[in-house]
């Protein structure tokens, strides 16, 4: 390993996140309608890098030599003109067309449970809630009846003195 992970995220932020960003910034401002496909492409292929990144980052780390570096001239050469769009047409398309709908499905029944699962959450938190509530006013009522018959008993002893 020539360079330090640390290095190589700072490298790969400038280079794959940053000067992007600013391409897509510009493309949208001045309007160059030509550029926006591209700049498409590349957004694609760069989060499915990432989600790649994520799960396999550990394990080809320890295998592969200059595993970083590798990464890093990955990911400077997907910012060259027409290389996203190529690798996005000729591999990507093609898997993406062949199962899209297996896709869909996935997608959409895992974010059907998970917004199920999140209600679930938030309305056991709520009962929670209002049952920490309900016995904190219960806890209060209590406190003042305590209360009020300790008085009760002072003045009865303050009286009968």
């Amino acid at each position: 390993m020539v360079i330090s992970f640390l290095t190589y995220r700072l490298l790969s932020i400038l280079i794959g996140i940053l000067y992007p960003s600013y391409q897509t910034y510009k493309s949208i401002k001045y309007q160059y309608y030509d550029q926006y496909q591209s700049l498409l492409c590349y957004w694609i292929l760069y989060s499915l890098f990432q989600s790649f990144e994520f799960i396999f980052d550990q394990i080809f780390s320890l295998i592969l030599p200059f595993y970083y570096e590798l990464k890093l001239i990955f990911i400077f050469w997907l910012t060259y003109k027409n290389i996203s769009q190529l690798l996005f047409y000729h591999f990507i398309l093609i898997y993406l067309n062949k199962y899209e709908n297996d896709i869909d499905y996935l997608f959409n029944n895992t974010i059907h449970r998970l917004t199920e699962i999140f209600c679930k959450f938030v309305v056991i938190i709520l009962n929670q809630q209002r049952t920490n509530n309900q016995l904190n006013q219960q806890n209060e009522h209590i406190r003042v009846k305590t209360n009020f018959a300790s008085q009760y008993r002072k003045l009865n002893s303050i009286q009968r003195s």
